[in-house]
């Protein structure tokens, strides 16, 4: 279990090793996440194929607790918090937003975990593309919202010409957004890889396992602040609309 990131010592990664892809060091982390989309990508036209022409048999809940009713459980409780959030008017056209971003940045920190590996979000161009996406979206929802007069008038506090000064603070606050959602995956994740990669080298055949699982969990939560961000930005760009 070790996390490379940005630092290019050691031995080298599986990534840098795939066909077709870069096989310069410095690319691992872009590497793993195309490796990530493409297995995002597979799967989900699986299970489109898989679903198609059956949706009614899979509203009903099975009898018997399997794959299907695990997502069906996780998605319901995603759903519910983002729509708690971000409220019923938009909960529901940005779920599939905030959904897909978590998945994906999941499973962008999982990937860290495994043998000889490197986790992108530990990569600050990598983590700081997702804040960047998570900003453009929230600002377009705010603007669909508002109209792009209604947004900028939304800096203002509804203070008119006094509302400036707090206008410009907020338009700093905005900008760095990216850069702070970003550090923020970054940092948790390059860290966390880090001494859980010391600590296995260490105790090899002790320490691995409830590591393994001790960084499942951060990266479950790192995700999960992630998406509850954008949530909470996307309502606070979107508020005069509810």
């Amino acid at each position: 279990m070790q996390s490379h990131g940005s630092a290019h010592h050691g031995p080298p990664s599986w990534l840098t090793k795939l066909p077709l892809l870069p096989q310069n060091r410095v690319w691992e982390s872009v590497n793993g996440a195309i490796l990530v989309f493409l297995f995002i990508l597979v799967v989900s036209l699986l299970f489109n194929r898989a679903i198609k022409g059956k949706i009614e048999e899979n509203v009903i809940p099975k009898s018997k607790f399997g794959l299907l009713s695990f997502v069906d459980l996780l998605v319901e409780g995603l759903y519910k918090l983002i729509v708690g959030i971000v409220g019923h008017h938009h909960g529901a056209e940005v779920f599939p937003f905030i959904a897909s971003i978590f998945i994906y940045v999941l499973l962008n920190n999982l990937l860290g975990l495994l043998p000889l590996s490197a986790s992108p979000s530990s990569s600050f161009p990598i983590a700081f593309a997702l804040g960047l996406s998570s900003f453009i979206f929230y600002n377009w929802m705010g603007i669909k919202a508002n109209g792009v007069a209604g947004y900028v008038k939304h800096f203002l506090m509804g203070l008119g010409v006094f509302g400036v000064p707090i206008a410009l603070f907020e338009l700093v606050s905005h900008v760095i957004r990216p850069f702070t959602l970003g550090l923020r995956l970054r940092t948790n994740m390059h860290i966390d890889h880090m001494l859980a990669g010391a600590f296995a080298d260490l105790c090899k055949w002790i320490v691995p396992v409830p590591l393994l699982l001790f960084g499942v969990v951060v990266c479950t939560i790192q995700a999960f602040l992630f998406a509850v961000l954008t949530a909470v930005y996307v309502q606070m760009a979107t508020e005069h609309e509810e």
